[in-house]
């Protein structure tokens, strides 16, 4: 629906449909899927974990050290829909103590190209100090919107540790617009 254009107020107007739209829309769990090898890489509530794996002190550089998250065959999972972003991360496993970055990684052809492009966000995330690991806490990801069925998405990890995984499932908001 598009939203009338005045002088007055339209920055607020387009503000409130964005919120209402966001957090009334749908959300839906992905994990792995068993053949990552096409464009198919998620699961609507697979309980096989994504992981994505560090360098030594940086973003895991070697083959598959990044989580293939979501191909163009992914999206939409709710019939009808046109963007997505990603809602939630939901950590499993976190092979360190020690802090991590972590990094989600957006665009049409292929990850390189979406960091050269700066189309990543990042956030960080550490073991819970009271022993439960991971937390078992879905953690809010900041994102723009993307195009179903367009854009690819992966996630890289940061840590000092090399070789070091974080484990990890994915909670995707699409919209109809």
């Amino acid at each position: 629906m598009p939203l009338p254009k005045s002088n007055w107020g339209y920055q607020s107007m387009k503000e409130a449909w964005e919120t209402e739209h966001h957090f009334h829309g749908k959300e839906r769990w992905l994990g792995k899927s068993a053949d990552q090898s096409g464009n198919d890489w998620a699961l609507e509530s697979g309980l096989t974990v994504f992981t994505a794996t560090s360098g030594s002190g940086d973003f895991g550089g070697d083959a598959n050290d990044e989580a293939k998250v979501l191909g163009t065959a992914d999206t939409p999972v709710v019939a009808g829909n046109t963007r997505f972003d990603f809602h939630h991360v939901l950590f499993v496993a976190l092979s360190t103590d020690t802090p991590w970055i972590i990094r989600i990684v957006w665009d049409e052809t292929d990850m390189a190209t979406g960091v050269a492009a700066g189309n990543y966000s990042t956030f960080m995330v550490q073991n819970n100090p009271s022993g439960s690991k991971a937390g078992g806490v879905p953690i809010p990801v900041m994102m723009p919107r993307l195009h179903a069925g367009t854009d690819k998405v992966w996630m890289q990890a940061k840590n000092a540790t090399d070789n070091a995984t974080a484990t990890f499932f994915i909670g995707l908001h699409e919209y109809d617009d």
